[in-house]
């Protein structure tokens, strides 16, 4: 198999000294329990590949693409590997041996053409006139009411978003290994977000337009904490951070800044900021194996319950989706119950109010 994508990454696969650091966070090898299931499992079966000591197989491209992409592993490495730019580097070889899922091909389909992850052609960006570019992202596009709510907030904090018709911004492309597509998407997205300074609602958008663009992207979380007046909801809350805002973007006070001047009372989780636990829902998991998303969900939900407090605010609209449905699955069972809710519903609570 040609492995012109992870030879880019020898030194990396090299640099790897099997510590097993990587263990302890990660949400997959957490389920499963197995070895190849974990960051070191995988950057070994990547070693094999490049070396050719391993032939590719089904069975080693279901590993590959068995990961949320949360980057606990690369939090905690002691020699500090990008454990997901090689796996990613992996998945693209794969992919160019033939070892997509047809799940995973179908999305790529969906973006090149219409635009979106759900191939969904009615789904549209309210565009409008504006100063500074902002990104809403396939998973906003698809919760309308959500995104109208966030442009409502912006205006009514006194910033002016201009507001264009978007397509994916690409990271799925990346992430799941469809370079040559990802390269063609990016010449697309350019030609439509030129400009350097850009406000995405999504968190894995602003990671991908700061990591994959170069741009300087801001959540938006950092552009409403510079604008928000003090308010006081009284509310009890945990907050879930998302890996791609904490690990990615090193974006962990200002959420729950905003948290504080909203008047809500945050209760940590022990694992939050940069040692937060994964919600299961990213890395393409959610597409190709929902039923490991959950159970690392519901695993997530119940060391939320487990701080007493009854909400849990989140700004991910993946992690609200998956965490929103894991408290169902734990409320059904009668094995606690929490209610899941995305910053912008709080934030737009107390400007109403």
């Amino acid at each position: 198999m040609e492995t012109k994508n992870l030879k880019d990454w020898k030194n990396e696969l090299n640099i790897c000294i099997r510590c097993a650091y990587c263990f302890e966070g990660c949400p997959i090898f957490k389920i499963t329990g197995w070895e190849t299931d974990s960051a070191r499992g995988k950057i070994i079966l990547a070693y094999g590949i490049l070396t050719g000591d391993l032939e590719p197989s089904q069975y080693i491209a279901d590993k590959m693409f068995q990961c949320t992409y949360c980057r606990d592993c690369s939090e905690r490495c002691s020699a500090n590997v990008s454990v997901v730019d090689v796996l990613a580097a992996a998945r693209a070889d794969l992919v160019n041996a033939g070892y997509a899922s047809d799940i995973h091909k179908g999305m790529a389909k969906n973006v090149k053409e219409t635009g979106n992850i759900f191939g969904d052609k009615e789904i549209t960006a309210p565009v409008q006139q504006g100063e500074i570019p902002v990104f809403i992202g396939c998973q906003y596009l698809a919760r309308p009411n959500q995104t109208k709510m966030y442009i409502r907030i912006l205006e009514k904090l006194g910033v002016k978003p201009l507001i264009k018709a978007e397509a994916c911004c690409g990271y799925p492309l990346y992430a799941l290994g469809f370079r040559d597509e990802l390269e063609e998407h990016k010449k697309k997205f350019l030609e439509t977000f030129p400009e350097e300074e850009i406000i995405a609602l999504c968190p894995t958008c602003a990671a991908f337009l700061h990591e994959g663009y170069g741009k300087k992207a801001k959540h938006i979380t950092q552009a409403i904490l510079e604008h928000l007046p003090e308010k006081n909801l009284g509310l009890k809350a945990t907050y879930h951070d998302p890996c791609d805002l904490s690990r990615v973007m090193g974006i962990t006070e200002e959420p729950r800044e905003i948290l504080k001047k909203l008047g809500i009372e945050i209760v940590e989780m022990p694992r939050n900021r940069k040692t937060s636990h994964c919600c299961g829902g990213g890395g393409g998991i959610l597409m190709s194996d929902v039923n490991l998303s959950d159970d690392i969900a519901i695993l997530r939900i119940k060391q939320a319950i487990e701080t007493g407090a009854p909400l849990l605010i989140t700004p991910c609209p993946t992690c609200e989706q998956v965490l929103k449905k894991a408290a169902a699955t734990v409320r059904e069972k009668s094995e606690g119950n929490i209610t899941v809710k995305n910053l912008s519903d709080v934030v737009w609570k107390a400007l109403r109010s």
